[in-house]
């Protein structure tokens, strides 16, 4: 791929959407663009730190294990995001694993040239800035959807960020492809598979989704949304 193709590419990273011609040039020179297939492993927990990663194409998942070994699911990686920030920030390792989701495509830029680039470039700190301020957002709406909220209505703000991040529109309503979903919405809701797949079946039968394998369709988005806002009572016992 070419300097200015790849340049062109990171306009459509939403910390590079607004930045001058010149600086998005000056980074995508620093960098390069790494391809890996589904299911494969982006970077390791305590791997070294060493490269700041941008979504290009495809969809990542970060990871945590419990001490039991379960995987818990950190944040969904959609293109236009970016990923594995630690050694930009000034850690030596990464706290958390990568696993691409789909055949994925990203622009990885060594964390020293991205710590350059930040102090070189005031504009493209203020992007920074204004990213992590995003990202400290959402991290702070799902804190309170964990702590307080009905496990219903975590399911179903959940997969309304996701529709409104990855859905595609269809014929049946709005589709949400996501492998293992049952399993991939207790990791982000912080409920079991068990509550997760009951709700699910409840609401398939309701005609809220259609609940598939590895993707869920809602096909009723303005009811899923009073379940979301606490709007109408549900048939289930809340679990905290």
């Amino acid at each position: 791929m070419s300097r200015a193709a790849l340049a062109a590419d990171l306009h459509a990273i939403r910390l590079f959407q607004e930045l001058p011609d010149p600086i998005t040039a000056a980074i995508s020179a620093c960098g390069r663009i790494e391809q890996w297939e589904r299911g494969q492993f982006l970077f390791f927990s305590g791997d070294p730190a060493d490269h700041v990663h941008f979504l290009l194409s495809g969809r990542v998942k970060i990871v945590n294990e419990t001490e039991d070994g379960a995987e818990v699911i950190l944040r969904l990686i959609n293109p236009g995001e970016i990923f594995g920030g630690a050694g930009g920030w000034g850690d030596d390792r990464y706290p958390a694993t990568a696993i691409a989701l789909d055949d994925v495509s990203e622009f990885r830029l060594p964390a020293a040239e991205f710590s350059l680039l930040l102090s070189r470039h005031p504009v493209f700190a203020h992007a920074m800035i204004l990213e992590l301020a995003t990202r400290l957002r959402e991290a702070e709406a799902r804190i309170r959807e964990l702590q307080a909220e009905r496990v219903e209505r975590r399911i179903a703000r959940t997969l309304l960020r996701l529709a409104g991040r990855i859905g595609n529109e269809t014929p049946l309503g709005i589709e949400i492809e996501l492998p293992q979903s049952r399993q991939h919405l207790a990791e982000l809701t912080g409920a079991t598979l068990t509550t997760v797949s009951r709700v699910l079946r409840e609401w398939d039968r309701r005609g809220l989704i259609d609940a598939g394998r590895e993707r869920v369709t809602i096909t009723k988005p303005h009811e899923l949304v009073m379940v979301a806002e606490d709007l109408v009572p549900t048939e289930h016992d809340s679990e905290n």
